[in-house]
């Protein structure tokens, strides 16, 4: 019996108690670090004015120091509920903090957005080393274990064709926080999580997602 040394180990996804445990994601099979998290009413009820008021989104390269000041400095215009201001700007400092420390590096680039088109609605991987993400409001990222993917159809292929078993995909909820693993450097090959944004142009749903990219 000939026996195949060289099929590739398959990665999967570690469910985390702590922001801390999120580091999970620098093992070698580990392609996705997942952190639930409760609701914070206030976030949301601030999240639902910055859509309403059509808020523009932050973009930026952050440092470790001054991260909190850019936020709360590019927040200053939608200050209609200081309170939901504080507390957002306070879990995007201690995200991007996590992360950091994750990464050890002190620079990151942060995006907090308003997505309401379906741009990244075909599964596939991406060419970055880490990203963390965090929806506050609307439909978390949709994401896949190994095993129910054909990786050789990411480039070319249609979703049904990408993933082997449609009711294998998986949701992060609302303030879920998400590490994933890409394929930026070369020991990453075929590691990447395969994931997309879950389509929400076609029942008019926005959401507000949290995204650092190093």
């Amino acid at each position: 019996m000939l026996v195949n040394f060289f099929t590739p180990r398959l990665c999967r996804a570690a469910q985390v108690a702590s922001l801390r445990e999120l580091s999970a994601i620098q093992s070698e099979e580990i392609n996705l670090a997942c952190l639930k998290r409760p609701i914070q009413e206030e976030i949301v009820q601030y999240a639902t004015i910055l859509i309403e008021h059509n808020f523009k989104g932050i973009h930026a390269v952050v440092r470790r120091d001054s991260v909190k000041a850019v936020v709360s400095e590019q927040l200053d215009n939608h200050q209609w509920y200081l309170t939901g201001k504080c507390f957002l700007t306070d879990d995007v400092t201690r995200l991007t903090t996590a992360f950091m420390d994750i990464i050890k590096e002190d620079v990151v680039q942060l995006h907090l957005k308003v997505v309401s088109d379906d741009a990244c609605s075909k599964f596939h991987t991406d060419r970055y080393d880490l990203r963390l993400l965090c929806t506050y409001i609307g439909k978390g990222t949709e994401w896949v274990e190994d095993a129910y993917v054909n990786r050789a159809k990411l480039m070319n292929g249609e979703n049904h064709q990408i993933i082997k078993n449609e009711f294998k995909i998986q949701h992060m909820q609302p303030f879920e926080v998400g590490v994933l693993k890409g394929e930026g450097s070369s020991k990453n090959k075929n590691k990447g999580i395969v994931h997309r944004s879950p389509p929400v142009s076609h029942a008019g749903e926005k959401r507000l997602l949290l995204r650092l990219d190093y």
